[in-house]
């Protein structure tokens, strides 16, 4: 469970969406350079890189103790562990929400689908279109980066393929956090790594305070995993 927290708090494909919304963002704005060949542009570029990182780690931060402690105090406090669909989820809301507990759920699960679904099947076509040295971008038309969006539609479809199937979709909810757990150790090894190196960074090598944090958060989290492993 501590690996799954880990691995939805800290998930590769959130890196791989973040670094190419950025590059994006540059290409598309004209006055807007690589912080190693325009650094004057840094000040205001890190502030709004840590509003928006600070701000979104907090209200998600908030939402998962939120759904942990509704959950903890509702379905665990009558002894029900073990939750199987969407339906036995929603039981969670019914104290408070009565006969609207499945209504109110369905729109969170909704939401949550809609705004995760270009997340999770863009970081997946960013992260092996780039691999491939493909045309990649959402600013492309799909005639112009084909195999990109051919991954983004083969990402979907299978998407939509696991829910017809006899998977156990909490379960493989868990899981899925699971492996995040796992492979976010080695990205964060190598982004610590990479910050770390002047010749990559330039002027913009992490502070001693943001490498030390780092390290000591990618430590964590592969100890967390050896752990799972072995006990």
């Amino acid at each position: 469970m501590v690996v799954a927290i880990f691995g939805t708090t800290i998930s590769p494909y959130l890196m791989f969406w973040q670094s190419s919304q950025e590059v994006e963002e540059i290409e598309q704005n004209g006055d807007a350079r690589p912080l190693k060949r325009r650094p004057r542009q840094a000040p205001r570029e890190f502030r709004r890189i840590r509003i928006d990182t600070f701000t979104g780690m907090a209200v998600s931060n908030i939402v998962a103790l939120a759904i942990m402690m509704s959950t903890a105090a509702t379905l665990h406090a009558q002894g029900k562990t073990d939750i199987t669909t969407a339906a036995d989820a929603a039981e969670a809301l019914r104290p408070i929400a009565g006969d609207l507990a499945f209504a109110l759920f369905s729109l969170g699960i909704i939401g949550t689908g809609l705004l995760s679904l270009p997340v999770l099947a863009g970081s997946a076509a960013y992260a092996f279109g780039e691999s491939q040295g493909w045309k990649c971008g959402l600013e492309n038309k799909p005639w112009e980066a084909v195999g990109f969006y051919c991954v983004i539609t083969a990402a979907t479809i299978l998407g939509i393929g696991i829910e017809f199937s006899s998977l156990d979709p909490i379960k493989a909810l868990f899981w899925s956090a699971v492996i995040n757990g796992f492979v976010a150790v080695p990205v964060m090894a190598a982004m610590m790594w990479v910050g770390s190196r002047r010749d990559q960074m330039g002027r913009f090598t992490l502070a001693p305070l943001t490498l030390t944090l780092g390290w000591a958060t990618t430590a964590i989290m592969a100890a967390a995993a050896i752990a799972m492993l072995l006990f």
